[in-house]
């Protein structure tokens, strides 16, 4: 068995931990005497190899395998086409000095693999979800973790995290009413965590899961559309192996089947 790793947030983690900042004229930027804050960031290129391959060795021993799966977020994101937008609240956000050299490293020495199009996120979710006893999954994600079947393994606070099916399948209905300030979208307005965990207590099929998350939106003078648009941005099961297949409705249960 193998450690399947969403190894994104490895990178971030690691190259922030090291990272150093220098603000060189803090006082007399406070004081009103310099109009600019001049800032400078620095880090250590063997400590940050060392971290990223000791966290990597933990994760083997935490998962108790032998071997590992890295994959990494290329350049390019279906998502992006997205016409409510994704991730944009990140577009002026640096990345942490090191981040290229770590993202080097794994690819070179930890064979890391690369994908274009899509994110790494949902490669890991695809591959653990079609080879389930070939996998653990280690992410730090709540989108990964929670809509995928299995025991997985958070290497961000070292716990494990059991979800079934029904769980995987409502976390994603739940995600399209509560929406994601980190990746930079808003679900139903004015519905947060309770009210949608409340919406979605105790259904047990996604045709019912649907209507509730869009007579929601309807209710706020939202759009079906705005759901669907939601829900591919949530969704972390887009990806069949080969291509991008968007998220459409489910239709509604046969009775007798």
């Amino acid at each position: 068995m193998l450690s399947l790793v969403d190894a994104d947030s490895l990178l971030y983690r690691v190259a922030c931990a090291i990272e150093e900042k220098v603000l060189w004229n803090e006082n007399e930027y406070e004081a009103g005497l310099e109009d600019e804050l001049i800032v400078t960031y620095s880090t250590n290129n063997d400590q940050l190899i060392t971290t990223i391959d000791g966290l990597i060795d933990n994760i083997l021993f935490a998962t108790g395998c032998d071997d590992y799966e890295l994959w990494l977020t290329g350049s390019s994101n279906f998502r992006y086409d997205n016409p409510l937008g994704y991730k944009e609240n990140r577009k002026e956000i640096r990345k942490p000095e090191g981040y290229d050299l770590l993202k080097q490293h794994l690819i070179d020495n930890h064979k890391a693999k690369l994908i274009e199009g899509l994110e790494a996120d949902d490669v890991v979710v695809h591959l653990k979800t079609k080879h389930p006893d070939d996998y653990i999954l280690c992410a730090i994600d709540k989108d990964v973790l929670f809509q995928t079947v299995g025991t997985h393994y958070n290497y961000g606070n070292d716990t494990e995290v059991t979800i079934n099916e029904e769980e995987a399948i409502r976390f994603a209905y739940w995600q399209t009413l509560v929406g994601d300030p980190t990746d930079g979208y808003k679900g139903c307005k004015n519905i947060g965590k309770v009210k949608a965990t409340k919406a979605l207590k105790d259904i047990d099929n996604e045709y019912d899961m649907w209507q509730v998350v869009v007579g929601l939106y309807e209710k706020q003078g939202m759009t079906e559309e705005d759901a669907i648009n939601t829900m591919r941005l949530a969704n972390m099961h887009q990806w069949n192996g080969k291509e991008v297949v968007y998220w459409t409705p489910p239709q509604p249960p046969i009775d007798g089947v």
